[in-house]
């Protein structure tokens, strides 16, 4: 029997269809559940199962105080994605020009486990370059010799990642479809579907 803890390897879906996490910052939305219900039903129609963060429901009052709810939170996320044979991560920009923190989290988990990774981006140009995302978050950059080369810094004098990639190479790198960052839901789900159920 599968154990429910980190580091395990996932548990497979009892169901015809593959189960997906979908990973991101849209739990913080204001409509939230009805964004969520959206990108299952683009599952369903795709012949996945798509298992949103929100499922869980946890009650607030069954825990002792925030700490521990915030716990069981991050246990139950862990769960779903163990239950899952990929995760569909939205990759855009989330308070600035990176990723989500807790989707680059779910991120890692899931590439841990071995579970594929399709990452989407809401923005006109999601295989920008990194620095292009920087520039669009209202960061200022400018360039300084380091080490005998140009290198981007910005507005902190912190270096600026640049290897061509859309997102943090260790994002970047260990998305399937060679990298490719989608330019809607839709496309990562669809890649998903094709690399599940072929």
């Amino acid at each position: 029997m599968p154990q429910n803890h980190a580091g395990t390897r996932p548990e497979q879906s009892t169901t015809p269809e593959p189960a997906v996490y979908l990973a991101g910052p849209g739990v913080f939305a204001l409509d939230a559940r009805a964004q969520g219900a959206q990108l299952v039903a683009a599952c369903t129609r795709a012949g996945l199962r798509g298992l949103y963060p929100l499922d869980a429901a946890l009650d607030p009052k069954a825990h002792a105080g925030p700490a521990a709810l915030a716990a069981a939170i991050a246990r139950a996320n862990m769960g779903l994605i163990r239950q899952s044979r990929a995760v569909i991560a939205d990759l855009s920009p989330f308070r600035g020009p990176n990723v989500d923190d807790g989707t680059a989290f779910e991120i890692g988990y899931a590439h841990a486990l071995g579970l594929p990774v399709f990452g989407y981006a809401s923005t006109t140009t999601p295989m920008a370059a990194y620095p292009e995302r920087v520039l669009a978050s209202g960061e200022s950059m400018s360039t300084v010799t380091l080490d005998n080369r140009t290198t981007l810094v910005d507005a902190h004098n912190m270096t600026v990642e640049d290897f061509g990639l859309p997102v943090n190479l260790m994002i970047a790198t260990v998305l399937a479809d060679s990298g490719t960052v989608f330019s809607s839901a839709q496309g990562a789900i669809m890649a998903a579907a094709a690399h599940l159920l072929t």
